[in-house]
């Protein structure tokens, strides 16, 4: 129980935070909501986890959106909800190579710089524990 926990709060939340804080910062209405609507699902998921020890859905929007398009059999279902995380991945990490490439980064008040901030250095922590935890199991 504790990965998910970890992924939620190193991995979704930050996501969450880059497209509200770049849709505010960009004056792009579309990227606050997408960010708002996964921010409540990570929520929603993070809350499930701590009652019940299972995600009440999948871990973003995209998931949901890919997921619905294919209308994956039982069988398909992980490798679609999979495309889905990986195209937010790549999504968010354009989103913050376009504020830091762009210079964007100077719109942001500084609450949310601080934010931001934040939810990089979660980001970084969160994605450099993964990687080590994996090498470790695949010691095992």
């Amino acid at each position: 129980m504790l990965a998910p926990l970890f992924e939620i709060i190193t991995v979704g939340f930050p996501f969450c935070a880059f497209k509200i804080l770049a849709g505010l910062a960009l004056g792009q209405v579309w990227l606050t909501f997408w960010g708002a609507l996964d921010l409540v699902i990570n929520t929603a998921n993070l809350l499930a986890l701590i009652i019940s020890r299972h995600r009440a859905t999948d871990a973003c929007v995209l998931s949901l959106v890919v997921r619905a398009l294919k209308k994956p059999t039982s069988n398909e279902k992980p490798v679609w909800q999979e495309l889905g995380n990986s195209v937010d991945v790549l999504l968010s990490f354009v989103i913050v190579a376009f504020m830091l490439g762009g210079g964007f980064l100077k719109l942001l008040k500084p609450a949310q710089l601080m934010l931001w901030n934040i939810s990089v250095i979660l980001n970084v922590l969160g994605a450099g524990s993964m990687r080590l935890s994996q090498s470790l199991a695949n010691m095992k």
